[in-house]
């Protein structure tokens, strides 16, 4: 049974370094997956970026872009979840 593609929110900090933003890019397109929205901005930390991605995927391909994303080597720690809206959404029809 093939997993069904749901809305994913990824949080990655990152250091402040020029070009990031390019090989974070890349790591979507080279898994031809397209992003829903992308924000970037200060973090609550000083000289650390925050990127805030939305996707639609499998959990098992955010999974992976989320691995890759962490041997970056300016990228401190990402995370992800499902967006929770979506659930309840889903639920109530």
């Amino acid at each position: 049974m093939k997993s069904e593609n749901k809305e994913y929110t990824i949080t990655a900090y990152t250091e402040d370094f020029l070009g990031l933003i390019g090989r974070i890019n890349a790591i979507f397109s080279r898994r031809r997956i397209s992003i829903v929205n992308f924000s970037a901005g200060p973090s609550e930390m000083e000289k650390v970026k925050k990127f805030v991605i939305v996707i639609r995927e499998t959990e098992e391909s955010v999974q992976k872009i989320t691995r890759q994303m962490e041997k970056q080597v300016d990228v401190l720690e990402v995370h992800y979840h499902k967006n929770p809206y979506l659930t309840a959404v889903e639920r109530a029809s």
